[in-house]
This record gives structure tokens, C-alpha cells and sequence, in this order.
């Protein structure tokens, strides 16, 4: 249980899914608990690696991290992946 186990790449879907998820209704839906459903890692690592992504610029938020967004940097991040 580490949080080097979770990647960036992983973080910053997450968002977008949370985005994607609220778009379509779903309100009390977060970043920290769509990792913890996908990756099976504990919350507090998941948030952690929230963290990371958001030093490196990929993410940025208001109140929360937990509600935040994906930076361009996030946002290339995922279309570079889907390229390979």
C-alpha cells in the first residue's frame, strides 16, 4: 500500500471520471473514492496521490481537492495515453 502504486495517469481519469459522473447527475460522487474503488488502495494514499498530480500541475481546485479539475497538463496527460 503505497502511493507510488497509483499513477498519475490513473489520478487524472479519476477526475475526469468524477467530471463525467456529475455531468450526468451523479452530485456526491469524488475523486479519493473513484481511486479507492479502482486501484483498492486506502483512502489516505489515494489523497496523497491526489497531492502528487496537483504539485506537478496535472490537477488544480478551489475548496477541495476532493472536487477539483484537470489541469491541460492533465488533460494532455490522458490524451497522450490514449494515443499509444
Amino acid at each position: 500500500m503505497a502511493t507510488k502504486d497509483i499513477t498519475d495517469l490513473q489520478v487524472c481519469e479519476a477526475f475526469a471520471q468524477m467530471r463525467s459522473r456529475r455531468e450526468a447527475g451523479e452530485i456526491s460522487v469524488y475523486v479519493d473514492d473513484i481511486l479507492h474503488q479502482h486501484t483498492g488502495e486506502h483512502m489516505k494514499v489515494c489523497f496523497r496521490a491526489m497531492e502528487r498530480a496537483c504539485s506537478r500541475g496535472l490537477v488544480d481546485y478551489g475548496v477541495s481537492l476532493r472536487g477539483g479539475w484537470l489541469t491541460e497538463a492533465g488533460i494532455e496527460l490522458i490524451s497522450s495515453s490514449k494515443l499509444r
